[in-house]
């Protein structure tokens, strides 16, 4: 591992997800070694804001980011324009001495240490892990301005080598192709995100972003953090969220007035009935001759999982046609 002079992590929230950022921060830092931490917000209230310091204490710092997104004419779809808040990560004076900095979506619970994350060594602009669904589903490719074979990231957990964002404007570039093809960013931030970051975004191991799916889904407990891409903690049928997850966040949520958010049992029918129908993929592909439902039932979680982190660990740009790479096409 590299040494880094500084190093420091943030989630990015509206008034609506600021609960879940502020968990989200705590469990960092009971399982985290000592590290700067941020919450960027806009819209919340001031009761919640009141209830965030004293959950937190002086462990986060909290930036009001309200100005930056004023006059940004982003789409923003179900979303609003809160997803865009990462996106002015190099704008910001209280990051200006930060070499990596570290962004998690506020529906991400980690079980490791962030440290680990943020002291990996990092010789592209940005750390990222394979968006799980773009194994089956290459549309994006069609709909993005991307070079043939172009691998995908999720963008719910990202590392940023910032000198290397500021001194290429990737950021600049990002927000502007955010603003003048809103028609191309269907996932919003995510997509201008790759189409600026393409050919320079270095594999991250993908145990730091598990997504929940339900195609031999890897077990909480092997999660560096686990990405609730499905269902949420706080849903009222948590799909996909397992029990221990929803034991964490009731005790981290106990003595707040979020806590009644916590209270539904985990949805263990749901999440049968869920996998039970991805058993039927390779029947349905058959019949519908659907190459996606094709692709998917082909997908070896624990495979795919130790292929891309023996990328990360040898420090490799993604490769292009990572379906190819895992053997699904």
């Amino acid at each position: 591992m590299g040494s880094l002079s500084k190093s420091c992590y943030f989630f990015a929230t509206d008034g609506n997800y600021f609960p879940y950022a502020c968990l989200a921060a705590l469990r960092v830092a009971a399982v985290s070694d000592p590290i700067d931490g941020f919450i960027l917000q806009m819209g919340v209230s001031h009761s919640d804001i009141e209830t965030a310091r004293k959950l937190l204490g002086g462990r986060i710092t909290f930036i009001d980011v309200s100005t930056y997104l004023s006059d940004f004419a982003a789409n923003n779809g179900r979303l609003g324009l809160s997803t865009y808040i990462r996106l002015f990560a190099d704008q910001l004076p209280e990051f200006a001495s930060y070499d990596h900095i570290v962004y998690a979506d506020s529906d991400v619970l980690f079980n490791r240490s962030i440290t680990d994350l943020a002291n990996t060594d990092l010789k592209a602009p940005l750390l990222a892990a394979h968006d799980i669904p773009s194994y089956f589903d290459m549309t994006y490719r069609r709909r993005l301005p991307l070079r043939p074979g172009a691998p995908k990231f999720n963008a719910g957990v990202l590392m940023f080598n910032m000198s290397l964002v500021r001194s290429g404007g990737l950021l600049a570039s990002s927000r502007q192709f955010a603003v003048d093809h809103p028609d191309m960013c269907q996932a919003f931030d995510q997509d201008a995100l790759n189409v600026v970051f393409e050919g320079q975004w270095q594999t991250m191991h993908p145990a730091w972003n598990v997504m929940t799916n339900f195609s031999g889904q890897i077990p909480f407990h092997q999660a560096y953090a686990r990405h609730f891409s499905w269902g949420k903690p706080w849903s009222d049928k948590p799909l996909g969220v397992e029990p221990e997850a929803l034991a964490i966040y009731r005790e981290m949520a106990r003595a707040t007035p979020w806590s009644s958010r916590f209270d539904r049992p985990a949805s263990h029918l749901d999440n049968f009935i869920k996998r039970l129908g991805r058993k039927f993929d390779p029947l349905v592909s058959l019949l519908t001759h659907d190459e996606k439902l094709k692709r998917r039932s082909r997908f070896d979680a624990a495979k795919t999982n130790d292929l891309f982190a023996s990328h990360a660990d040898q420090e490799l740009l993604a490769v292009q046609y990572p379906e190819k790479a895992a053997g699904y096409v």
